[in-house]
């Protein structure tokens, strides 16, 4: 999903990606927040959980703060864990990533996942490395952790070769898939006919989402996910982190990409279609007018080489009046 070259940015360019993220006139935007009505903006102390102790208030203010309604730091992990993943039902979230330094026994990059309540912060659970011995492949280790899906069948996970499903109670692998050709797993989206999307990130060029039908991924004994396999295949965005299916008004429900740098973000689902999201956008959830989304900007890899906003890792956002949002230009 995202690396290094689209977070980087020295000193002297924060101020323009920020400014980009607004797309609208520095002067016209006290007039426009104060047209925008919602349940934010949230204050630093209004963040559950416990926050990095690298990061203190207070919380910096962003396009469309208006429709902010809550915040949650992750439980610690004792590693430089930078998330990538995110899937919110009722009070739960599974959050998936990469642990950055490379102290442990599979090296640096290792996936983890953190299953917490979003209400308190609390974790329920942490699971890392993920890993499985699946026949006739050699010993797999996840790599990066790049998305999350839910369904019935368990807890999806991607990286850029595979696709894993987990118990998403125990944390369990219980299949591995191995992606061929240009079918590349940065990310995961389920549509409301129930196939999966798996998306790529480039920070180029456009990357095809495949779509593939559930059952026929289930098929005993497959282990390979082709071009050929899938059922139908979008065009998605450069730079796109994360996806959501969603009617966000009007109609019809269709792919929300996110887009983002660790100083700005967008939900976007075509040139026309662009509205300024959370700083450092990755995994989003959606579910009843609320669209939930973890961002890597505070994660430490990017936030203590400085000149980061101060953002809630896992953010909640009210869409319920998305239409009116402002739009964005971030990662032009």
């Amino acid at each position: 999903m995202s690396g290094r070259g689209i977070a980087a940015a020295v000193a002297a360019t924060v101020a323009l990606g920020l400014s980009a993220c607004t797309g609208e006139a520095d002067s016209e935007e006290p007039e426009r927040r104060a047209e925008l009505k919602g349940c934010g903006p949230i204050s630093y102390d209004d963040v559950v959980g416990r926050a990095p102790s690298y990061v203190d208030g207070p919380l910096d203010r962003t396009p469309n703060d208006h429709a902010l309604c809550a915040g949650a730091w992750l439980p610690d992990t004792d590693t430089e864990f930078v998330p990538q993943g995110l899937v919110v039902r009722g009070r739960e979230a599974w959050v998936s990533g990469y642990d950055e330094g490379d102290d442990g026994p599979f090296g640096r990059d290792t996936c983890r996942i953190i299953r917490l309540d979003v209400r308190t912060g609390r974790e329920i659970a942490q699971q890392a490395p993920i890993e499985a011995d699946q026949a006739p492949r050699d010993h797999d280790v996840c790599r990066h952790g790049g998305g999350l899906a839910l369904d019935d069948h368990g807890l999806w996970m991607s990286q850029r070769t595979k696709i894993w499903l987990l118990d998403p109670a125990t944390l369990d692998v219980v299949r591995v898939w191995h992606l061929v050709d240009e079918v590349w797993g940065s990310f995961l989206v389920f549509d409301d006919a129930g196939r999966l999307g798996v998306a790529g990130f480039s920070g180029h060029h456009p990357k095809d989402m495949h779509w593939f039908d559930v059952a026929h991924v289930l098929d005993p004994g497959r282990i390979d996910l082709t071009p050929d396999d899938a059922v139908a295949v979008q065009r998605g965005p450069k730079s796109g982190q994360g996806a959501l299916w969603a009617d966000l008004g009007p109609g019809p429900a269709r792919v929300w990409f996110t887009r983002s740098n660790t100083h700005c973000g967008e939900l976007w689902a075509g040139p026309r279609l662009r509205f300024a999201f959370h700083p450092g956008s990755e995994g989003v959830s959606y579910a009843r007018d609320k669209v939930w989304v973890v961002s890597e900007t505070t994660a430490a890899p990017y936030f203590l080489d400085g000149g980061r906003p101060v953002v809630p890792t896992v953010a909640q956002y009210d869409v319920s009046r998305f239409g009116r949002w402002e739009r964005s230009d971030c990662g032009a």
